[in-house]
């Protein structure tokens, strides 16, 4: 039996790669038997996509969760009407070359594109995606033509569950369970797997392990308590006029209350005028729990000058952990305190950035082979 699903209906999300948004599933299946051969992975973002990648290439039935409505994590697009915002992270940088080989896969695919080179800084020099002589030699990639169709891509061909909120992670005799309930808020699920591999921000997966009574190894839970993050507000906005952003179409601001301005018209995510603002760490953390209308006009009135245009807010996102501000020294985590393996991955854990979620992914993805390789053998 392929599915691990005991309780109630999960839907199904077999995304394959599309230039259209991802939406919901629709169907629903049911199963009263578990398949404990399987292997659960919470967080269909970069890194819980690519571990699903992995460890289905070393044989093993992967079941990738997420409560979100498309796949990518806080690589993420939202559409307004006829405006279409990238309105988590803003382009990718490949410092390693397993990342740069993954990339140069998603450039050749028309996954990604070069966006520019060099600072994003406001007020750095424009420099065009061959220009090989930008002054931090590293190259900006975008998604092409959001930076959603990384996410879909990533997730063709695996066994996605979206609309899926994982409320508590259990151990049971030789496994895992996952507890919690579908988005419509009414609909328990339960589901079971011999090992677990948990993608969320470190806050939450501690959160999902406290509420299931799981106990880490001591050291492994003093790191992971000592991550910390920056939250981030992010005002989703209709410029009057077209913006006197750099032509690149973005910016990145070092002091106040705004971190990162994008033109989402000039990338060529949107059709029609589109403009990401992206509050700061700290004045994120002030304000995170402002009305909407409050936080909205606020950052349109600090981008005003930068943009040089009014702007009406269409939509204001809160990103609660949108930056760590710490890293624990390893890529994941593998716990083999309990009778089943238990990782753990994400940025939060490899410093930042997609390439940090990308790795810690394939990291704890090889920590897992490694260790279900040597329990077969074992048995």
């Amino acid at each position: 039996m392929r599915t691990g699903l005991a309780v109630g209906l999960v839907p199904v999300f077999r995304h394959h790669v599309a230039a259209g948004p991802v939406r919901p599933p629709v169907s629903l299946r049911t199963c009263s038997e578990v398949d404990m051969s399987q292997v659960l992975i919470v967080g269909a973002g970069i890194a819980g996509a690519l571990a699903a990648h992995e460890l289905e290439a070393a044989g093993h039935d992967v079941m990738v969760v997420d409560k979100g409505h498309a796949p990518g994590g806080r690589v993420a697009t939202r559409t307004v009407g006829d405006a279409v915002f990238d309105h988590g992270a803003q382009f990718l940088t490949a410092k390693s070359s397993t990342f740069q080989a993954l990339v140069d896969g998603w450039n050749a695919a028309g996954v990604t594109r070069t966006w520019f080179r060099g600072s994003p800084d406001l007020g750095s020099p424009d420099t065009a995606p061959e220009d090989t002589d930008a002054s931090d030699g590293h190259p900006r990639y975008h998604g092409e033509p959001t930076m959603r169709r990384i996410g879909e891509h990533l997730s063709a061909g695996l066994d996605v569950r979206l609309g899926t909120v994982v409320e508590a992670v259990e151990a049971i005799s030789g496994g895992w369970r996952l507890r919690g309930t579908l988005r419509d808020g009414f609909t328990p699920f339960t589901l079971e797997g011999h090992a677990v591999l948990l993608t969320a921000p470190v806050p939450q997966t501690l959160a999902l392990l406290d509420a299931g009574a799981v106990r880490l190894d001591a050291e492994h839970r003093r790191e992971l308590d000592e991550i910390v993050f920056d939250p981030c507000i992010s005002v989703l906005a209709r410029p009057h006029s077209t913006p006197t952003l750099p032509t690149r179409g973005a910016a990145r601001l070092q002091d106040g209350p705004i971190m990162w301005l994008t033109d989402n018209q000039a990338t060529g995510a949107s059709p029609t005028p589109a403009v990401t603002i992206h509050g700061a760490g700290g004045w994120s953390r002030e304000h995170f729990d402002d009305p909407d209308e409050v936080v909205g006009r606020e950052l349109v009135g600090f981008a005003r000058p930068h943009l040089g245009t009014d702007a009406d807010v269409l939509y204001v996102h809160r990103w609660r952990y949108a930056k760590p501000t710490a890293e624990t020294g390893e890529d994941s985590i593998l716990d083999t305190t309990h009778t089943a393996p238990l990782a753990i991955a994400g940025d939060g854990l490899a410093g930042g950035r997609v390439e940090g979620a990308a790795l810690s992914g394939l990291d704890a993805a090889a920590r897992l082979i490694e260790h279900l390789a040597g329990v077969t053998h074992a048995t």
